[in-house]
């Protein structure tokens, strides 16, 4: 087994301290350009979750049908249909918020920082 199930679950620990910490309208950031740089780092953000997704994506369609068998001995089930097809929709998901995030940056060119 690799670490990746406990690096995932560290880093959205980290997204869900980020949530909690700034539900406070009046202390959440501090000026737009605060806003500007958390828009950046969030877009860069979606950009490796949609990379993980497509690596996701692609472990689950390469593992072979044998590995798939559930452990209660079950008959065999799509279940590497039905994922790799959550994880495909997931993964456009994530694209999706690159793109509005990109856009939202171009909104807030004005408070980038320099470079």
């Amino acid at each position: 087994m690799t670490e990746h199930p406990a690096r995932v679950a560290m880093a959205a620990a980290h997204i869900r301290d980020l949530a909690e910490a700034t539900t406070d309208r009046r202390t959440a950031y501090a000026s737009p350009a605060e806003i500007a740089a958390v828009t950046g780092s969030l877009r860069e953000l979606a950009r490796h979750l949609e990379d993980v997704l497509r690596h996701l994506e692609d472990h689950v369609r390469w593992r072979d049908k044998g590995d798939w068998v559930p452990p209660d001995g079950d008959a065999h089930r799509p279940y590497a249909r039905r994922a790799g097809e959550a994880v495909q929709s997931a993964k456009a998901d994530a694209g999706n918020m690159v793109r509005d995030l990109g856009r939202a940056m171009n909104a807030l060119d004005p408070f980038k920082a320099a470079p």
